[in-house]
Protein backbone atom coordinates (compact mmCIF):
# COMPACT_ATOMS: atom_id res chain seq x y z
CA UNK A 1 0.00 0.00 0.00
CA UNK A 2 2.70 2.22 0.72
CA UNK A 3 4.93 1.52 -2.29
CA UNK A 4 4.13 3.13 -5.68
CA UNK A 5 5.55 0.35 -7.70
CA UNK A 6 2.26 -1.52 -6.87
CA UNK A 7 -0.13 1.42 -7.25
CA UNK A 8 -2.96 -0.57 -9.03
CA UNK A 9 -3.52 -2.60 -5.85
CA UNK A 10 -2.75 0.74 -3.74
CA UNK A 11 -5.39 2.31 -5.70
CA UNK A 12 -8.01 -0.50 -4.74
CA UNK A 13 -6.74 -0.99 -1.12
CA UNK A 14 -7.00 2.44 -0.58
CA UNK A 15 -10.65 3.04 0.68
CA UNK A 16 -10.24 0.02 2.67
CA UNK A 17 -7.75 1.76 4.64
CA UNK A 18 -9.12 4.59 5.51
CA UNK A 19 -12.09 2.03 6.89
CA UNK A 20 -9.76 0.12 8.87
CA UNK A 21 -8.39 3.45 10.11
CA UNK A 22 -12.28 3.80 11.66
CA UNK A 23 -12.28 0.50 12.98
CA UNK A 24 -8.84 1.06 15.17
CA UNK A 25 -10.67 4.18 16.19
CA UNK A 26 -14.01 2.62 17.08
CA UNK A 27 -12.34 -0.25 19.20
CA UNK A 28 -10.13 2.45 20.62
CA UNK A 29 -13.30 4.18 21.76
CA UNK A 30 -15.46 1.05 22.71
CA UNK A 31 -12.17 0.02 25.35
CA UNK A 32 -12.28 3.73 27.01
CA UNK A 33 -15.52 2.97 27.45
CA UNK A 34 -14.91 -0.11 29.69
CA UNK A 35 -12.29 -0.09 31.33
CA UNK A 36 -12.26 0.74 35.40
CA UNK A 37 -10.13 3.74 36.42
CA UNK A 38 -10.91 7.35 35.08
CA UNK A 39 -6.96 7.75 34.28
CA UNK A 40 -7.06 4.94 31.89
CA UNK A 41 -9.92 6.74 30.65
CA UNK A 42 -7.98 10.01 30.14
CA UNK A 43 -5.00 7.96 28.71
CA UNK A 44 -7.31 6.66 26.16
CA UNK A 45 -8.47 9.95 25.25
CA UNK A 46 -5.55 11.69 24.74
CA UNK A 47 -4.34 8.89 22.49
CA UNK A 48 -7.29 9.28 20.72
CA UNK A 49 -6.76 12.71 20.45
CA UNK A 50 -3.02 12.54 19.08
CA UNK A 51 -4.43 10.21 16.68
CA UNK A 52 -6.77 12.89 15.67
CA UNK A 53 -3.99 15.14 14.84
CA UNK A 54 -2.08 12.74 13.14
CA UNK A 55 -4.69 12.01 10.94
CA UNK A 56 -6.66 15.13 10.58
CA UNK A 57 -10.39 14.76 8.20
CA UNK A 58 -9.96 10.51 8.88
CA UNK A 59 -13.21 10.52 10.26
CA UNK A 60 -15.01 12.64 7.63
CA UNK A 61 -12.79 10.58 4.72
CA UNK A 62 -14.37 7.27 6.01
CA UNK A 63 -17.83 8.99 6.24
CA UNK A 64 -17.40 9.87 2.15
CA UNK A 65 -16.30 6.15 0.99
CA UNK A 66 -18.92 4.79 3.47
CA UNK A 67 -21.72 6.85 1.86
CA UNK A 68 -20.59 6.87 -1.28
CA UNK A 69 -24.23 6.76 -2.67
CA UNK A 70 -25.22 10.29 -0.96
CA UNK A 71 -21.88 12.25 -1.39
CA UNK A 72 -22.11 10.84 -5.49
CA UNK A 73 -25.53 13.07 -5.86
CA UNK A 74 -24.09 15.75 -3.76
CA UNK A 75 -26.53 15.16 -0.52
CA UNK A 76 -24.05 14.01 2.14
CA UNK A 77 -24.23 15.51 5.43
CA UNK A 78 -20.52 16.88 4.85
CA UNK A 79 -21.62 18.60 1.91
CA UNK A 80 -24.76 19.83 3.38
CA UNK A 81 -24.98 20.11 6.73
CA UNK A 82 -27.56 22.95 6.57
CA UNK A 83 -30.02 20.48 5.99
CA UNK A 84 -30.45 18.39 8.22
CA UNK A 85 -32.69 15.36 7.03
CA UNK A 86 -31.16 13.82 4.12
CA UNK A 87 -34.45 13.04 2.05
CA UNK A 88 -34.50 16.79 2.36
CA UNK A 89 -31.47 17.73 0.22
CA UNK A 90 -31.07 18.34 -3.83
CA UNK A 91 -29.03 16.27 -5.46
CA UNK A 92 -25.87 18.97 -6.82
CA UNK A 93 -23.45 18.16 -9.46
CA UNK A 94 -21.20 20.89 -8.00
CA UNK A 95 -21.01 18.97 -4.41
CA UNK A 96 -20.90 15.66 -6.06
CA UNK A 97 -17.33 16.55 -8.07
CA UNK A 98 -16.31 18.17 -4.70
CA UNK A 99 -16.28 15.16 -3.04
CA UNK A 100 -15.10 12.74 -5.67
CA UNK A 101 -12.14 10.50 -3.51
CA UNK A 102 -8.96 9.37 -5.19
CA UNK A 103 -5.49 8.31 -4.42
CA UNK A 104 -2.67 10.51 -4.60
CA UNK A 105 0.97 10.70 -4.73
CA UNK A 106 2.53 13.63 -3.03
CA UNK A 107 6.41 13.72 -3.55
CA UNK A 108 8.38 14.30 -0.33
CA UNK A 109 11.85 14.95 -1.53
CA UNK A 110 13.37 12.20 -3.78
CA UNK A 111 10.26 9.62 -2.19
CA UNK A 112 6.30 9.49 -3.19
CA UNK A 113 3.68 9.22 -0.21
CA UNK A 114 0.47 7.82 -0.82
CA UNK A 115 -2.04 10.55 0.28
CA UNK A 116 -5.95 9.98 -0.18
CA UNK A 117 -8.22 12.05 -0.77
CA UNK A 118 -12.25 12.45 -0.27
CA UNK A 119 -13.72 15.46 -1.07
CA UNK A 120 -11.63 18.47 0.83
CA UNK A 121 -10.24 15.39 3.41
CA UNK A 122 -6.86 14.17 3.34
CA UNK A 123 -5.21 10.73 4.77
CA UNK A 124 -1.25 10.53 4.68
CA UNK A 125 -0.94 6.96 5.10
CA UNK A 126 1.96 6.97 6.18
CA UNK A 127 0.84 9.00 8.78
CA UNK A 128 -2.08 7.29 9.86
CA UNK A 129 -0.07 4.22 9.99
CA UNK A 130 2.59 5.76 12.41
CA UNK A 131 -0.58 6.82 14.36
CA UNK A 132 -2.58 3.59 14.08
CA UNK A 133 0.54 1.51 15.13
CA UNK A 134 1.26 4.32 18.12
CA UNK A 135 -2.71 4.43 19.18
CA UNK A 136 -2.69 0.75 19.75
CA UNK A 137 0.51 0.91 21.71
CA UNK A 138 -0.98 3.14 23.51
CA UNK A 139 -4.70 1.17 23.98
CA UNK A 140 -2.15 -1.75 25.19
CA UNK A 141 -0.50 0.12 27.65
CA UNK A 142 -3.96 1.82 29.23
CA UNK A 143 -4.96 -2.11 29.60
CA UNK A 144 -1.83 -3.28 31.59
CA UNK A 145 -2.58 0.06 33.33
CA UNK A 146 -6.04 -0.78 33.88
CA UNK A 147 -5.03 -4.08 35.10
CA UNK A 148 -2.83 -2.98 37.55
CA UNK A 149 0.11 -4.16 35.97
CA UNK A 150 1.74 -0.71 34.54
CA UNK A 151 4.85 -0.23 32.22
CA UNK A 152 6.33 2.84 31.35
CA UNK A 153 4.63 5.32 28.82
CA UNK A 154 5.86 4.40 25.86
CA UNK A 155 7.47 1.62 26.19
CA UNK A 156 5.21 -0.85 24.46
CA UNK A 157 5.81 0.98 21.11
CA UNK A 158 9.65 1.32 20.95
CA UNK A 159 9.67 -2.22 22.11
CA UNK A 160 7.64 -2.95 19.16
CA UNK A 161 9.11 -0.33 16.34
CA UNK A 162 12.33 -1.58 18.01
CA UNK A 163 11.63 -5.34 17.30
CA UNK A 164 10.44 -4.50 13.79
CA UNK A 165 13.15 -2.46 12.73
CA UNK A 166 15.74 -4.95 14.02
Amino acid sequence: MLNEDDSDRALIDAPYTVMALRHVLRGIEMTRKHVKTEAVRELLRKALAAFDRAVPGGKSARDVIEHFDEYALGIGNLQQPQVPRTKDRVPNDELSEAFIHRLEWEREGDTRRPVYVAGPYRVDFQAAEEAAFRLVCDAYEALRLDEEDAVPRGWTYEVQRGSLRG
